[in-house]
């Protein structure tokens, strides 16, 4: 927990000063194949439309918003009228795949390719001449009826082959996914008589009433309620007041173990010590815990190569020490699941969507400070939404943590389970951090997966702004670079965008390689692209280094859009400043348009995975009085979405 504590330390000192150095953004790359001809153009998309429909469609897409930017025709693209061609050919396909991925129950590609047609359908909206391509059989694969019954039926194979816990959070992932509150409650455009020609329908309400039962068989009270309510069609789910046991703190301890993780010996002062990291895991299903990754990492870390063997004490009797094992780890949210044969006598429930915490809360955090179990303590809800990990958000808590309470469960007055305890800062008081449940809830699924879990992006890097939609300050796609610096995102998938916590939520229930319809604003005027979600880096700008231009990282970092005065396909010298991203680092040092900079040294030291800029500014606002700043970014960005 030490290193957690020291990472979460640095960078709130970083924020409290202003100097928000993982920020990113970039410098418009070429037109995407812009030294390509027409027929090299044509070659790849040929190939790309039978084995990538959703990657050709994103490719042809972008050149026709370049034509739409320039008041041109779709035909007039440098591939001319084969565009439409393809991109009706690439359409048809996606509907036969998700024809196939149905006849070989193949869930998890007809869920992606029912997000995509979505996309698809939102985009070509838009324009009459692309309208028609779209069929009827497509915009029901599209629909939101089609994609409920897609998550009942994983649901239901999910429940038969690892139980209740893992369909329960199939269907919360999937309500949540829909980012509308009751979401499985809307009218929709198709019926299930409809949908029938797709695929093997059921009436939703009979499955919720079977989950119900479910709910009612695991002693889960919220989710019994949340089921009953969609199946009767109400919308009187309030999971705040729901409680299954007046006695629900005692429970809550018997369900808590302490983790135990022995890593052999170190080497301090001369000297031999025994190397241990402690921590607290809650049981969520009978022989399965939740803990923090940052707890059990010598496990899993292939960078790790000493000794490391995990076990769990027992809250009724912690004397013995139970073997355990990893079974899956979300680094970036910083969770793992563990197994283990010791049952614990009590199990946490997660809640179904809609609990939520709010600033001024009482909250009770149970686990192992320092190794002594049984621990309760309280305190309340500081603050929501402090962006402090690489993807998602964290809870500010006051409630007392110390090492040990790394994986502690959070709940509420009445003992609803609202999060997670996964770091404190120990130099400050009474200021600690936990994740909320409906990040927990994003992630289970996957856990259950066995392996760990990537949290797939769009590849475009955020600014913050001040108080409006977050604004575009790189993007990662070498290929099409669509986006520049200074555009403001306002929608994907026809939902607003608030702020990139929000967007890293609602994209988290996105299937990897479908396809996203982004709106932006740019100089008051649409930009449109369909993109796929398949940035795999996670929050690392290490692999962007060799891939873009490195001027597009120097904007990015920097947070500012840049014009080198030189044409040069190298980095440094003489820059002009074209726009400056309010909060970011440029205008926290006083940068301001039209300043001009001269890079000195601008470079990757991948070793403490950090770069280096070094440059002089003559800005405005100070005078024009010439300054040599040295500044150091991390590798690390949490805007990435």
């Amino acid at each position: 927990m030490k290193t957690r504590q020291a990472a979460i330390l640095v960078l709130f000192l970083s924020l409290s000063i202003a100097a928000i150095l993982s920020s990113c953004s970039s410098l418009p790359e070429n037109e995407p194949n812009a030294n390509s001809t027409g027929d090299s153009i044509i070659s790849h998309l040929d190939l790309l439309v039978d084995t990538d429909p959703e990657q050709c469609i994103a490719v042809i897409s972008n050149l026709f918003e370049q034509q739409r930017e320039k008041n041109q025709s779709f035909d007039n693209s440098i591939i001319g009228e084969k565009g439409i061609v393809l991109f009706r050919k690439a359409v048809e396909n996606i509907g036969l795949l998700f024809k196939k991925a149905i006849a070989s129950q193949d869930i998890l590609t007809a869920r992606r390719l029912s997000f995509s047609a979505d996309a698809l359908v939102q985009y070509v909206s838009f324009y009459d001449s692309l309208g028609e391509i779209v069929s009827e059989e497509l915009s029901m694969i599209a629909s939101p009826a089609m994609r409920l019954q897609l998550a009942l039926w994983e649901a239901e194979n999910k429940f038969k082959e690892h139980g209740y816990v893992i369909g329960k959070a199939t269907l919360s992932k999937a309500h949540l996914g829909e980012q509308e509150e009751y979401s499985f409650n809307k009218i929709e455009d198709f019926s299930i008589e409809n949908l029938k020609s797709l695929i093997e329908t059921r009436d939703p309400k009979e499955y919720f009433i079977t989950w119900a039962e479910r709910a009612k068989e695991n002693n889960d009270v919220n989710a019994e309620a949340w089921f009953e309510s969609l199946s009767s069609g109400q919308m009187s789910y309030s999971p705040s007041i729901l409680v299954s046991d007046q006695d629900w703190l005692a429970d809550a301890v018997s369900s808590v173990v302490t983790v135990y993780v022995d890593r052999g010996f170190k080497v301090e002062g001369g000297y031999s010590v025994p190397d241990r990291v402690l921590g607290t895991a809650f049981q969520i299903s009978e022989g399965l815990y939740l803990t923090n990754y940052h707890v059990v990492q010598s496990e899993i870390d292939p960078t790790y190569k000493g000794y490391s063997r995990i076990s769990i004490r027992p809250s009724d009797n912690p004397q013995i020490r139970v073997p355990s094992k990893v079974l899956g780890w979300d680094e970036e949210l910083d969770l793992a699941l563990i197994q283990s044969a010791e049952h614990a006598r009590s199990t946490v429930m997660l809640p179904p969507p809609g609990m939520r915490f709010h600033a001024g809360d009482r909250v009770f955090a149970v686990g192992s400070p320092i190794g002594l179990e049984n621990s309760i303590t309280a305190g309340v809800v500081s603050s929501l939404s402090r962006k402090i990990i690489s993807f998602g958000e964290a809870a500010q808590i006051d409630v007392p943590v110390n090492q040990g309470n790394s994986g502690s469960p959070l709940f509420s007055e009445n003992g609803v389970l609202v999060g997670m305890v996964f770091a404190g800062l120990p130099s400050f008081q009474n200021i600690n951090f936990a994740l909320p449940v409906q990040w927990i809830s994003l992630s289970l699924p996957d856990l259950f997966e066995r392996k760990e879990v990537i949290h797939a992006r769009l590849g475009l890097m955020m600014g913050k702004g001040s108080g409006q939609s977050p604004l575009v300050l790189a993007d990662l796609d070498p290929s099409l670079s669509a986006f520049i610096a200074g555009d403001t995102l306002t929608s994907i998938n026809g939902k607003l965008t608030k702020d990139i916590a929000s967007i890293q939520f609602q994209l988290a229930s996105v299937p990897k390689g479908a396809l996203c319809f982004l709106e932006a604003q740019r100089d008051f005027k649409p930009v449109r692209r369909l993109r796929q979600i398949s940035h795999t880096d996670g929050a690392s700008l290490i692999p962007a280094w060799d891939r873009i231009h490195k001027n597009s990282i120097l904007e990015g970092l920097f947070g500012a859009r840049l014009t080198q005065l030189k044409e040069s396909t190298k980095v440094g010298g003489l820059y002009s400043i074209q726009w400056v991203c309010p909060a970011e680092p440029a205008d926290e040092i006083g940068l301001s348009e039209n300043d001009v900079i001269t890079v000195y040294k601008f470079r990757l030291d991948e070793k403490n995975k950090v770069f280096i800029l070094e440059f002089s500014a003559k800005s405005r606002l100070s005078g024009y009085f010439e300054r040599t700043i040295h500044l150091e970014f991390s590798t690390e960005s949490a805007t990435i979405i």
